[in-house]
């Protein structure tokens, strides 16, 4: 008797256990070689969130499904780790520059579905960046897609790992990008 009442008090307990609310994308940008920019060199970053929904990370094994958006918006995480690669670079993040650095999220999401006995998590990580400069208008699309299939119900943490190293990926790719640099060079 005390044993099943145990069980039945350990699981009351367990449905208990607070869901996470809100996800927190933070990805590694890494070291940038000092002196790519000459001194004078500026642009300025912007960024927009085409996303048809503010979430990042959707468990659709969950009834209801549970949503989760990042703690800080997209955009303006983006931009402050590039502003920081670039920065580190030797380049000058101005408002006024004639020099524009654009881009735009159309996709950055994990979707986790169970089917079976399986727990599949897709992410994909979709960003088009545009520069600006002199009248020269260049954009580059990068993508990124990982799938992870698990017995168990995938944690935040790993969930928000793929995201990350998705993103770093591409900020890593667009602050090396040799276009990239010789346009924002060509003030």
């Amino acid at each position: 008797m005390k044993r099943i009442l145990l069980l039945v008090c350990l699981l009351v307990l367990a449905g208990c256990a607070k869901q996470p609310v809100i996800a927190n994308l933070n990805p590694f940008l890494g070291e940038q070689p000092p002196g790519i920019f000459r001194s004078g060199s500026t642009a300025v970053i912007s960024g927009q969130d085409a996303r048809k929904s503010a979430e990042i990370i959707v468990y659709h094994s969950d009834d209801p499904a549970t949503r989760l958006a990042n703690a800080d918006a997209p955009p303006i995480l983006i931009s402050a780790r590039l502003a920081d690669g670039f920065r580190d670079q030797g380049l000058d993040i101005q408002p006024s520059s004639p020099v524009h650095l654009k881009f735009v999220i159309n996709e950055l999401e994990v979707q986790v579905s169970h089917q079976k006995m399986l727990y599949t998590a897709n992410a994909k990580t979709h960003i088009a960046f545009t520069v600006e400069s002199r009248g020269t208008v260049f954009t580059k699309v990068f993508k990124r897609e990982a799938n992870n299939d698990s017995a168990t119900r995938p944690r935040l943490p790993e969930l928000e790992k793929m995201l990350n190293d998705q993103l770093a990926n591409i900020l890593m790719q667009i602050t090396q990008d040799e276009e990239i640099r010789a346009l924002i060079a060509r003030q």
